[in-house]
């Protein structure tokens, strides 16, 4: 297996976090933006990656994804542009307000805001380069199918994705857009080769093991109620990082759920 070079934004949660540890103890050369580098270090080792492992392997970079210079120092590897992206970027502090829908981020865009951060700073550090482009590998969710794609979510869960998870939705609708809007580009146009967006069902529960995801597609989604966010990691590196997408992934979605 030829080794890769990956960046991930996002790592410190769970579902990028666990790639990025499967990444690291197989030998590929990683980089990850964290704004406190001393957490993410530890939940590697709390992931079972040495710290002879991390030293070698990992670059932290420390900043904020808002930051376009500490964005770029990120996608870049020993002089060179990453093969491949990762982001996971999303809020985990929320609010309670009273108001039709009631659970309000603490940061209602990151997840956009981190997107058109990480395509302006692709551009920046692939002009003039004549390398091959990385591959971006953004997480987002199912219940917010792509234009004209079927419900990917099975019908009890319609009320609870569109009344409390109104807010979170909202933005990686808009995150999911820009993604779209960039691989519809001319390829000399593009800030990436291609995507694949990975769209997991709700996290909760215990870890099954990745080979047991059941997978779909945007058009014939894996509908189901709940996944875990290592398994979800895992599968993304065993599939998606480690080598190459499969066809039907690419510049779509990818379902998971169990």
């Amino acid at each position: 297996m030829s080794t890769k070079t990956v960046a991930f934004f996002g790592a410190t949660g769970d579902s990028a976090g666990f790639c990025l540890a499967a990444a690291l103890k197989a030998g590929h050369h990683c980089s990850a933006l964290a704004r406190t580098p001393a957490k993410l270090s530890a939940s590697m080792t709390t992931k079972g990656v040495s710290q002879e492992t991390q030293d070698r392997y990992l670059t932290i970079i420390q900043g904020d994804i808002r930051n376009s210079e500490a964005v770029e120092r990120t996608l870049v590897i020993n002089g060179a542009v990453v093969d491949t992206v990762v982001s996971a970027v999303g809020a985990t502090a929320v609010k309670l307000v009273f108001s039709l829908y009631p659970m309000v981020l603490a940061d209602e865009t990151i997840c956009r805001d981190a997107m058109s951060s990480i395509l302006a700073a692709l551009r920046t550090v692939t002009a003039g380069s004549t390398a091959k482009k990385p591959l971006l590998i953004p997480v987002s969710t199912t219940g917010i199918p792509a234009p004209g794609k079927p419900r990917d979510i099975p019908l009890l869960w319609i009320p609870f994705y569109k009344w409390l998870l109104h807010s979170p939705h909202v933005d990686k609708e808009v995150m999911d857009s820009l993604v779209r809007q960039e691989v519809r580009k001319p390829e000399s146009e593009r800030a990436i080769r291609a995507s694949v967006t990975v769209r997991p069902s709700f996290f909760a529960g215990s870890t099954k093991g990745w080979q047991s995801l059941k997978v779909g597609t945007d058009d014939e989604p894996a509908r189901g109620y709940f996944t875990e966010r290592k398994d979800v990691g895992e599968w993304m590196f065993e599939k998606l990082v480690k080598g190459e997408p499969e066809r039907q992934w690419v510049n779509g979605g990818v379902h998971l759920t169990h």
